[in-house]
């Protein structure tokens, strides 16, 4: 698998403060994604503590706010310490929004009514991305939204799962889940339940 760091940094370079810099093919697609969270969400949100998971320049924000629809409180984690700063930066004036330079991997993160993650498993191996959602799991009160590549493709570089093998981790931990698949190809996103 790729190294993580290496893979965001080397996009960072050359696109600069934007989507295609965290390797999305382009806005649209990471907005497409957004959106969907966001639906998954709905009208909890707004009276939600959220997680963001591979939180980026924390461009989720700068959606929900075109939305109005932030959260109660947000904190965004990422291991590149470079987007945390960015992130930082860019939402000084939000009170109710925080950064930490940290990974889903590391111990004492901090708890929400929701974690959600948007293309941070897209790289990821088999073991790191199992206990990536038992950790998402472990930090929300309520549930877990995510996105992640769909399919049964053997790929060195990204991370693909089919609907099965989400269906059948989140209901042998008896939790209830929601599969959007419709919406670009080759990816999903999970809501599940606690």
């Amino acid at each position: 698998m790729l190294d993580n760091e290496k893979f965001y940094l080397s996009a960072y370079k050359r696109y600069g403060i934007s989507a295609k810099g965290l390797n999305w093919n382009s806005k649209e697609s990471q907005e497409k994604r957004f959106e969907i969270i966001t639906s998954l969400l709905a009208k909890d949100l707004k009276n939600s503590s959220v997680l963001d998971v591979g939180c980026g320049f924390g461009d989720i924000l700068t959606f929900w706010q075109m939305k109005n629809n932030l959260p109660k409180n947000y904190t965004g984690i990422d291991p590149v310490e470079k987007f945390v700063k960015t992130a930082s930066k860019r939402f000084k004036k939000l009170k109710s929004v925080s950064f930490l330079h940290k990974s889903i991997f590391d111990k004492e993160l901090p708890k929400a009514t929701y974690s959600i993650a948007s293309g941070s498993l897209n790289i990821l191996n088999e073991f790191d991305t199992w206990l990536f959602l038992e950790n998402m799991l472990q930090l929300s009160t309520k549930g877990i939204v995510f996105n992640i590549l769909k399919g049964d493709k053997k790929s060195e570089n990204f991370n693909y799962k089919t609907e099965d093998e989400m269906i059948d981790f989140f209901e042998k931990k008896g939790l209830e889940i929601v599969i959007v698949n419709d919406y670009l190809p080759n990816d999903m996103t999970i809501k599940a339940l606690k």
